[in-house]
């Protein structure tokens, strides 16, 4: 029984063609290719899933994001013990997941999100509960980042009846939560604002085989990492604003990578293994390029090619790096403004660059 455990994970997103391309590639998943509910798969077993963000929360411009979920054996008295508990947000209420199983959405006292879950219908990769070598793409631990312990300790403890042990004072308190069969569930740190953001999650931290190629990875899709935490874990988000942790685990590498196709994620994938294996990245180059010739020769043209680059990778990411970076789905005035501002921009100095050349002839 995993019954107080966190068993799977899904992540809400606004493009799925996008996130199986960034997913596939960092952790060579496999997708199914399904509109409704995408099971992310490797060494032929599922490992997470990927779905449309609901109307509802892109109403709201709420970020892509990962969520867990935790298996319970009554769901009903579950909600009701969380729902006692003051600051708590039972976002959805019980309901099917399919014909055998029900979930709830619950926000915790701090305002991490969280599945419960009921029944068969979602199980955790067979390696991870047989104790199998880790896979990519396994998630090793899950987070919670937060200013205070006290803000959920009381919860989860009258919730799951896990316990918080405190492991570390440095470089922040870092707390082990335990099971009551004394079993590891995850970890709790208080960490700076600077760090942990402004946003509260339960954060999974995948496996891979090495950071640096990951950061490659992550860039080479429009990704970031927004944090190195200095231990062996970096925080990173996608082209979509979706926040997780990698962290390199030695077997994560022994798997070997599927044989190379055509189409679909696996293109990204192998588009993103030659540009991560050490090869220049072109278009800042090319954007460096414009920028001298623009400013040593006075060619206004150059600098309307960068503003166009400028323009075109931001419209292909949904995200405009600009001083700060602005994503489209949660400041869409500001991402389309600068957006148009770089295409206009583009357009009147290659129109001025050009018209003298077509008036002369």
């Amino acid at each position: 029984m995993a019954v107080g455990h966190f068993i799977w994970t899904d992540l809400s997103t606004f493009d799925l063609p996008q996130a199986r391309r960034f997913y596939s590639a960092l952790f060579d998943w496999s997708f199914g290719g399904a509109d409704d509910y995408d099971f992310a798969v490797s060494a032929d077993q599922p490992r997470a899933a990927i779905f449309p963000m609901p109307a509802a929360l892109v109403k709201i411009n709420m970020p892509s994001f990962w969520m867990s979920y935790v298996e319970v054996a009554d769901l009903d008295a579950s909600v009701a013990i969380a729902r006692a508990h003051d600051g708590v947000i039972i976002e959805i209420e019980p309901q099917a997941f399919d014909a055998q199983t029900r979930i709830a959405l619950v926000r915790d006292p701090a305002g991490a999100g969280f599945t419960m879950v009921e029944g068969p219908g979602l199980r955790p990769p067979t390696g991870m509960i047989q104790g199998e070598a880790v896979q990519l793409g396994d998630v090793l631990r899950r987070y919670h980042h937060l200013p205070d312990i006290a803000q959920i300790s009381g919860f989860y403890g009258d919730l799951f009846g896990w316990r918080f042990d405190k492991i570390s004072n440095s470089p922040w308190p870092v707390y082990d939560i335990r099971h009551p069969d004394g079993s590891l569930v995850a970890q709790a740190e208080e960490v700076p604002e600077d760090i942990r953001g402004k946003f509260r999650y339960w954060m999974p931290c995948f496996a891979v085989p090495s950071l640096g190629l990951s950061q490659q990875i992550v860039a080479a899709q429009q990704g970031e990492v927004t944090v190195d935490l200095a231990d062996g874990r970096l925080m990173v988000a996608d082209e979509q604003g979706a926040t997780f942790m990698v962290q390199a685990d030695a077997g994560a590498a022994a798997r070997p990578n599927r044989p190379a196709q055509t189409g679909g994620g696996s293109a990204g994938a192998n588009a993103t293994g030659a540009s991560a294996t050490g090869s220049v990245p072109w278009r800042a180059a090319l954007g460096l390029l414009c920028i001298w010739l623009a400013v040593v020769f006075d060619l206004p043209l150059f600098w309307g090619l960068l503003f166009l680059m400028w323009s075109w990778s931001a419209l292909r990411a949904g995200r405009a790096d600009f001083i700060d970076p602005v994503d489209r789905h949660r400041n869409p005035i500001l991402f389309w403004g600068l957006s148009a501002t770089w295409i206009g921009l583009s357009l009147w100095m290659i129109g001025q660059s050009l018209l003298p050349l077509l008036a002369a002839h």
